[in-house]
């Protein structure tokens, strides 16, 4: 599984106040001559701090000491900091830049891809139909250095990364059946819908992944 094209596009869009996917709307740009005190690039740094799983507004806000409202005159909202976050950690990814063990390289990478597919569910249908890019290949190649590089076997790598993007996908797709059985309500003898916590959860799958490895080489 890679991020999708959109997130690791060439033209990266952190240094400047556009983004790959265009300009800001005009509404959302701060009128000329008003000096800035925050940058685009600060702000995806502090996001980054945050963490792709607890990412919200308010939190980046906090982190910068600023409001949220000032926030928007640089993103359009939480789904545009997240793919700009995808961004970053994408290429963190090809440079191999992170820190870290190889549990936290492949959390790092199920989180980012689980977030992408909860803010934008289309993109699990591209999956199917979709043909990789040059740089998505070269994303999952390194993804599974990385692994290697903190001392992993190239099967093992191999084979964790392709285990924990299936958890990553199959959850995916029950948190779209979860948000469509909520909205629904009642089954079909007309009772309230009890539906199970962890459905469209793919942590504690991932969770027993890295587990079952570590007891097998310990």
């Amino acid at each position: 599984m890679e991020p999708p094209e959109a997130l690791t596009s060439d033209d990266a869009g952190i240094n400047s106040a556009k983004s790959a996917r265009g300009a800001l709307p005009s509404a959302a740009k701060r009128s000329v001559g008003r000096p800035r005190r925050l940058t685009l690039d600060a702000i995806v740094d502090a996001a980054c701090a945050v963490g792709i799983d607890q990412l919200e507004m308010c939190s980046v806000a906090e982190r910068l000491n600023t409001g949220v409202a000032t926030l928007y005159g640089y993103v359009r909202g939480r789904d545009h900091l997240l793919e700009l976050v995808a961004e970053r950690m994408a290429t963190r990814a090809l440079a191999d830049t992170f820190g870290g063990t190889w549990q936290e390289v492949l959390r790092g990478h199920a989180a980012l891809c689980f977030e992408m597919f909860k803010s934008k569910p289309e993109m699990i249908g591209n999956l199917i139909g979709g043909e990789k890019s040059d740089r998505e290949v070269a994303y999952a190649v390194n993804i599974m250095a990385m692994l290697e590089n903190r001392g992993l076997s190239h099967d093992d790598a191999a084979d964790l990364y392709v285990e924990a993007n299936q958890a990553v996908i199959g959850a995916a797709v029950m948190l779209v059946r979860r948000n469509i059985l909520a909205k629904a309500g009642l089954d079909q003898d007309g009772n309230a819908i009890s539906l199970p916590p962890g459905l469209g959860d793919y942590r504690p799958t991932l969770d027993r992944i890295v587990r079952d490895y570590e007891e097998r080489v310990a």
